[in-house]
């Protein structure tokens, strides 16, 4: 990310304690963590609008994907008026595009609005940015054995949803002792390069129990191939996102469709990826061209 456009202003920011001060007072359980920063956010956003609350909680909880330094960087960021603290969240999104093209892409519903939103909605984010700073939110997307721990995006959407909402995008979440002991129970010794699938992959519950087996086992999951298939176009997005926290790497595959009604999607899938990579590519050679 460009830090040149985190200029700071003279503010008090005597409320957000420093980096290694809010470590030494997170929760010691993962799963308490999360509950706080949803509980948080659940208070802060009573609308029933889904995209910006969990955007904003998708983009601070990425951060450290981007820029490792970010939880040294928090109070910089907090001095940032709304402008340009909304500019800074979309440059997180353009830096992880590099990278992630089409896993950036497929989350797409959770920072387009993120191109002009209106000023009260970007006054809302600031003040919900600040929250989860003090929070722990960077610090969270900091840890393998946090990040891993539990679905935070997949619980903050049910936690945001009302159960009507929930019951038509099929978004009731599995609990992760749940799913940590099915791919305990049925675990064998995959050899990288294995394909992980879910054909109702939700917000990826199988998936982050997966990567966590296989992070505790010290290997990588960016080794594997993960091919998942979502109805919902929103809960698609947030597993996206999900797959960028838990560093799940570029073989990753996310059909918008209806498994069960056979349509796999995966064809269309297959050829998103390509085109978000051609997209990138094409950008990237672009800055190498002579002007």
């Amino acid at each position: 990310m460009n830090r040149n456009t985190m200029t700071t202003r003279p503010r008090d920011l005597s409320w957000l304690p420093s980096a290694h001060a809010r470590r030494a007072f997170l929760p010691e359980d993962p799963q308490e963590h999360a509950r706080r920063l949803i509980d948080t956010i659940a208070a802060l956003w009573p609308s029933s609008s889904l995209e910006v609350p969990l955007g904003t909680t998708a983009t601070l909880v990425l951060f450290p994907l981007a820029d490792a330094q970010s939880p040294e960087l928090a109070h910089d960021v907090a001095a940032l008026d709304p402008d340009d603290l909304i500019v800074v969240l979309r440059q997180m999104w353009a830096h992880l595009w590099q990278s992630q093209p089409y896993l950036v892409e497929r989350a797409g519903l959770l920072w387009r609005w993120l191109a002009d939103p209106p000023q009260q909605t970007a006054q809302a984010v600031t003040e919900m940015t600040h929250h989860l700073f003090k929070g722990g939110i960077l610090e969270y997307g900091a840890d393998p054995k946090r990040y891993l721990a539990t679905d935070l995006l997949g619980r903050l959407l049910q936690a945001l949803s009302n159960r009507g909402e929930k019951s038509r995008r099929g978004a009731f979440h599995t609990p992760d002792v749940v799913t940590n002991h099915m791919v305990e129970y049925f675990a064998d010794d995959l050899p990288p390069g294995t394909v992980i699938g879910e054909a109702a992959a939700g917000s990826g519950a199988m998936w982050r129990a997966q990567a966590r087996l296989l992070h505790d086992q010290g290997r990588d999951a960016a080794q594997y191939r993960w091919v998942g298939v979502e109805i919902d176009p929103l809960t698609a997005a947030v597993l996206g996102a999900n797959s960028l926290l838990w560093r799940l790497g570029t073989d990753v595959l996310i059909a918008c469709a209806d498994a069960l009604a056979g349509d796999s999607g995966l064809t269309q899938a297959h050829q998103e990826r390509e085109a978000a990579i051609a997209r990138r590519d094409a950008f990237l050679s672009s800055l190498h061209q002579p002007r």
